[in-house]
Formats: C-alpha cells, structure tokens, sequence
C-alpha cells in the first residue's frame, strides 16, 4: 500500500536560486499582496518580476503536481521567452502555460 503525502500549499518547490535567467527586477511585496499570495487569479502578472515569477511557477507546480526545479525552469522559460504580451494576468499565465507546457 502506498501512502502519498499531500505538499502544504505554504511549501517552496522552486525559489529564486532556481531560477535559469538574471535579468528580473526585485520588488519588495507585503506578505499578504496578491501578486505573491494566494491562488492565481485576475491579479495582474509581470513576467520582469522575480518574486512574481517564483511564486506563481511554486504555485502553480503545486497546483499541478510537478515536484521537480527543472520543471520549475520549463515553465519560466516559456514565460521568460515566449508569453504573448496580451497575457498579462496570473490565471491567464495558468491557462496559456497548461496549453503550452510539453513535456
């Protein structure tokens, strides 16, 4: 029998260090703002953000199921080089990125 632990939704799968590109602005957040809080959503997203970036890959590997950094960098790159500058909120980030994330 196998016993699968759930990931607490607070636990960080992919960080800064992380991260395959440099070129991010580092903005300062309040721990309850929704671009770095919560669930993806209607909040606005800047892909030249790295708290941004972070947090939404981390939620969203969460929300997937993906458990491993490299996966963390497919998506970042795919977001860094090729999201469509008419994407600009997190859940359209989600949905464009299920769409586009082959593995």
């Amino acid at each position: 029998m196998r016993i699968f632990k759930e990931i607490p939704q607070h636990m960080i799968l992919f960080s800064r260090r992380n991260l395959h590109y440099t070129d991010y602005k580092w903005s300062i957040y309040g721990q309850n703002d929704p671009r770095v809080n919560g669930k993806p959503d209607s909040t606005p997203f800047t892909r030249e953000e790295g708290n941004e970036m972070v947090y939404l890959i981390n939620k969203l590997m969460i929300l997937w199921d993906y458990r491993f950094a490299n996966t963390g960098n497919k998506m970042e790159k795919l977001i860094h080089d090729k999201l469509p500058p008419e994407i600009t909120l997190q859940q359209e980030v989600q949905e464009w990125l299920k769409a586009n994330l082959k593995f």
